[in-house]
């Protein structure tokens, strides 16, 4: 068998791709995702099929499938406890439902998680068995990789950085129904929640005062401000900075990771971002544990997701065959 095949799926598009036993893609493709919820995964095996039959490839073939999914996920058993952005309720059995199709391996993990994987093993994870990702977007996702393989612990909420509790005045609201947590003020969400609270009382010029007063301001204008020298922005970015390093800190103690990868839309400020987050990080970390640690941004972009869903089969099937 010399092939896997590796769906991330998102809101508004699926992620498909066929790799060799190594990861290294021989296809990739997107179809749509249907909003409705109703035939995503029938769909994503009939273009399986398509692809297969192009490229002359037995599904015989295939070592196993991957899918990675935007939702809790009970890892053991390939079910997903609910997608709000695919519509999906209840307990839904990826697995299971796959294999009417398809009768080899089928692993099934949160989109944050494979992320991680695909960053530990083609991105900036440089192959390493000890790996960290947060992911910066519209909220804060991540992932852990401990000796090489991901940590999801007894109920899959294993690796939910972004919920560790870093803001303890609790000034803002969560997703998740709690205050306090990472997502409230190191996602772009985050960012404008820190900007709006400490603008008003603050006595700093910023050269985007109309955009912050006119409720327009995004992340990354704070950002691109911040890169020209503006006063205010800098102080925002120290602010989120703080806060992620001190959950880099408690993962550090608690895994020791080789690489702290920083990844989604708010890592694209790039080197500002992780100089302030590396400035905390370093006053903050037991010393032991931060020795050999490096800070770095995501390399995969939008490829780290089926790459790390073809990394599930490669963790998890043709490595423990090689054990």
């Amino acid at each position: 068998m010399t092939h896997i095949l590796s769906a991330d799926i998102g809101g508004t598009t699926c992620k498909l791709g066929i790799f060799d036993r190594s990861l290294n893609i021989e296809e990739k493709w997107e179809i749509s995702t249907n909003k409705t919820g109703e035939g995503i995964l029938e769909n994503i095996y009939d273009s399986f099929v398509v692809h297969l039959n192009r490229k002359d490839i037995d599904i015989k073939n295939i070592i196993g499938m991957g899918i990675g999914v935007p939702g809790p996920i009970d890892f053991e058993n390939g079910i997903v406890n609910g997608a709000v952005n695919l519509n999906w309720t209840g307990n839904i059995e990826v697995r299971k439902h796959m294999q009417q199709y398809f009768d080899g391996p089928i692993y099934v993990d949160n989109d944050a998680n494979v992320a991680t994987l695909g960053e530990k093993f083609k991105g900036a994870g440089q192959n390493e068995s000890d790996v960290v990702c947060m992911t910066l977007g519209t909220g804060v996702g991540g992932g852990i990789v401990s000796n090489g393989e991901l940590i999801h612990g007894h109920n899959g909420s294993g690796a939910e950085i972004g919920h560790f509790l870093v803001d303890q005045k609790k000034r803002f609201q969560c997703n998740c129904g709690m205050k306090g947590c990472l997502e409230t003020v190191a996602s772009a969400t985050g960012v404008i929640n820190l900007v709006h609270h400490y603008y008003p009382n603050i006595n700093m010029k910023s050269s985007i005062h109309d955009l912050i007063t006119g409720k327009n301001v995004t992340a990354k204008d704070v950002f691109d401000a911040a890169k020209s020298g503006d006063e205010f922005s800098l102080f925002i970015i120290d602010k989120v900075a703080g806060y992620i390093a001190y959950a880099a800190s408690v993962v550090s103690v608690m895994t020791n990771p080789k690489y702290i990868i920083i990844g989604g839309g708010v890592s694209k400020a790039g080197d500002i971002l992780i100089q302030f987050i590396k400035k905390h990080y370093e006053k903050m970390t037991f010393k032991p544990a931060q020795d050999g640690t490096n800070i770095v941004v995501a390399q995969l972009g939008n490829d780290a997701g089926i790459i790390g869903a073809a990394g599930l089969i490669k963790t998890y099937v043709i490595e423990k065959e090689n054990e």
